[in-house]
């Protein structure tokens, strides 16, 4: 008997380690055909891996799949067709710095902004009055935080906004030179896995940014994209991706600026995949051999600036004329060898030659500007290639040029002293609490809402807070709040940590003598 019952155990437990290899089999084939744009066939994936499993953390890690899932497939239907001029492969830890952006603007924040060491620098131009940058909440997620300059010193960073804030992280924002437009990175808003790219809006009425919006296919993928932003000249925007690489590179990819992009439902996985590939044209048509170096940060007289650039430009010219050459020799060794349609052939050599003609006569014309110019350094006792900044140019076999710019000094910002902590008005324990009185003071005040449901919340649903309200609405539902604010910005820094510990849809909500008002509304009496 006790033999028996020692082989039903091992049954069990053999059947249960079957089970679980099964989830995860099933889970890990899910994930491959997510990244391959297979989003409906990952779904279906996931939901039979949920069927076999009872744990609840495994269910709701399939749930999250599932979900992200539904939301790339959603967004096949809003799909862009970018020109894309060129890609080229950076490592990760240093990409943004070939970003036609001015030299040594990208700095390290000080330990009081940012005291991670996880290599996210912070774009500070120069003169600039406002600072936007990414650093951990109390949580160790990371947020979007913003400080002003009133020519003596800097506000303490604030949140920027509740709408900008998940229980991921955000990074690498941008804001327009107007301040009216926020372009991010964030892996915890609703998107189609690792990081995707966001665009939000200011609000002038309200005086707050818009729900952020998902860019979409190509700019967002399966993989981590990140750092969108258009050249200074208005032709190009370039993001970088990981999507076709490995984790520690990434691509920054340079595609045509469009004013308006035209957006088209597109729900093949291999339409999907050669769109998301975002492969560079070949048209040497497209090419810009002066976007390496910017008048804007090349050192030195306008003698110097034009004789980077005309560098730059030749090193370009003849690397694209050396391709041009090369494929040219292919094509008469083919009509040579006769082997194929020699009409269709000579017609390839004669457009190939066309697209030769202008690039030669371009290359000559530089060449012979770059020699005057170097005449002019000796005729003043002075050497071209001494007054050059040392750069790193990249990209000449294809129709960009990437010119890496230096990382700028770590910033130095003297920060107002920030407010004092205002009391707690609610704590985490090992039990939690529902509140005697829910009462709320006078005036305009701020709560956390957790949840609402239709019955009343169970102890082990308030996950430890203390004390939590509890109160019945109009709708005949119970809703679930912690906290009470008196400012919008105390609400904001205690929201993520809420979220972390289990309630992920928590929001801030909004009274004026205990009656519920808008939040913006609130926001703008104070």
């Amino acid at each position: 008997m006790f033999r028996k019952g020692i082989s039903c155990l091992s049954i069990l437990v053999a059947a249960a380690f079957g089970l679980r290899a099964q989830t995860d089999s099933l889970l890990t084939e899910g994930d491959r055909l997510h990244r391959l744009y297979r989003f409906e066939e990952a779904m279906d994936l996931y939901a039979r891996a949920a069927a076999r499993t009872a744990d609840k953390d495994t269910v709701r890690l399939l749930r999250e799949r599932m979900d992200r899932s539904q939301n790339a497939l959603n967004m096949t239907d809003f799909c862009a067709d970018p020109v894309v001029v060129a890609r080229e492969r950076f490592s990760r830890s240093d990409f943004f710095l070939f970003y036609p952006l001015k030299n040594q603007t990208w700095r390290l924040p000080p330990h009081s902004l940012d005291p991670s060491d996880d290599g996210f620098p912070t774009y500070a131009p120069r003169g600039g009055q406002s600072l936007c940058f990414s650093a951990p909440d109390a949580t160790g997620s990371r947020n979007l935080y913003v400080s002003s300059s009133d020519g003596s010193q800097w506000s303490n960073p604030v949140l920027m906004d509740a709408s900008l804030l998940s229980a991921g992280n955000e990074v690498f924002p941008m804001l327009s030179e107007d301040g009216k437009t926020l372009t991010f990175s964030s892996d915890g808003l609703h998107g189609m896995g690792g990081y995707d790219l966001y665009r939000s809006i200011w609000n002038e009425e309200t005086g707050t940014w818009g729900e952020p919006v998902n860019l979409g296919f190509p700019y967002s993928s399966p993989g981590d994209d990140f750092l969108l932003v258009d050249s200074p000249d208005g032709r190009y925007t370039l993001f970088a991706s990981n999507r076709d690489c490995a984790p520690d590179s990434v691509y920054i990819y340079v595609t045509e600026k469009q004013p308006v992009i035209a957006r088209v439902p597109m729900r093949d996985p291999v339409a999907l995949a050669r769109t998301a590939a975002l492969l560079p044209l070949d048209d040497p048509t497209r090419q810009d051999h002066g976007a390496a170096v910017s008048d804007d940060d090349a050192p030195g007289n306008d003698d110097t600036r034009r004789y980077m650039q005309m560098t730059a430009e030749a090193r370009v010219l003849r690397d694209s004329i050396y391709r041009h050459e090369r494929l040219l020799d292919s094509l008469r060794l083919r009509l040579t060898a006769g082997a194929e349609d020699r009409t269709a052939l000579t017609s390839a050599i004669a457009d190939r030659e066309a697209a030769l003609a202008p690039l030669r006569r371009r290359l000559e014309e530089t060449t012979r500007a770059v020699r005057s110019i170097e005449q002019s350094f000796l005729l003043r006792g002075a050497v071209g290639d001494n007054d050059r900044a040392e750069r790193e140019f990249v990209g000449a076999r294809s129709s960009y040029t990437f010119s890496k710019n230096a990382l700028g000094a770590k910033l130095k910002l003297k920060v107002a002293p920030a407010p004092p902590a205002a009391p707690a008005t609610f704590q985490v324990g090992p039990v939690g609490r529902f509140a005697q009185d829910t009462s709320l003071p006078e005036g305009f005040v701020y709560q956390i809402q957790l949840f609402t449901s239709p019955r009343h919340a169970t102890l082990d649903e308030i996950k430890g807070l203390d004390p939590v309200y509890e109160r019945l609405t109009n709708a005949l539902r119970y809703t679930y709040s912690v906290g009470v604010f008196h400012s919008f910005n105390e609400a904001l820094l205690q929201l993520n940590p809420v979220r972390a510990l289990g309630f992920p849809d928590a929001e801030i909500t909004a009274y004026l003598d205990g009656k519920p008002i808008a939040v913006s509304l609130a926001r703008r009496s104070e």
